[in-house]
């Protein structure tokens, strides 16, 4: 006690004990579990109905709405993908299914190797270049 009241009250001193331990947080006690639901059998339904929408309407009012602008922008952007991706496997099916016509005779086959690595080499050049 003696070396405590000869402290220095300047900052970082020690201050006086309090008496008490101050209490952890693992002693403290946390209310766990849902709360008691509300009404009878024929009202909970509707009380968890009408919860839902408010839940729904407060999580729409967090949400950034885009502009006109970008909304038009990314609409043409969605289906100008939606074309070309339409376009490019339909090539790819018809060039298949010419394959599959022909047969694959040994004589077709190199020329199927070839378009099958003239394709991937393409893909990995504009993978690297970063088009993709």
């Amino acid at each position: 006690m003696a070396a405590e009241d000869t402290a220095d009250k300047s900052e970082g001193a020690i201050t006086e004990r309090k008496g008490t331990a101050t209490p952890g947080r693992r002693s403290r006690k946390i209310k766990k579990g849902k709360p008691e639901p509300q009404g009878n059998t024929m009202t909970r339904p509707i009380f968890q109905i009408v919860d839902y929408f408010a839940n729904v309407r407060s999580e729409l009012n967090k949400v950034a709405w885009p502009n006109r602008e970008d909304t038009r922008r990314l609409t043409i952007l969605c289906i100008n993908v939606t074309i070309a991706s339409a376009i490019f496997l339909g090539i790819l099916a018809v060039i298949w299914s010419e394959f599959m016509r022909i047969g694959l005779n040994p004589g077709y086959a190199w020329m199927l190797l070839a378009v099958i690595v003239a394709m991937v080499g393409f893909a990995l050049f504009m993978i690297r270049r970063g088009s993709i």
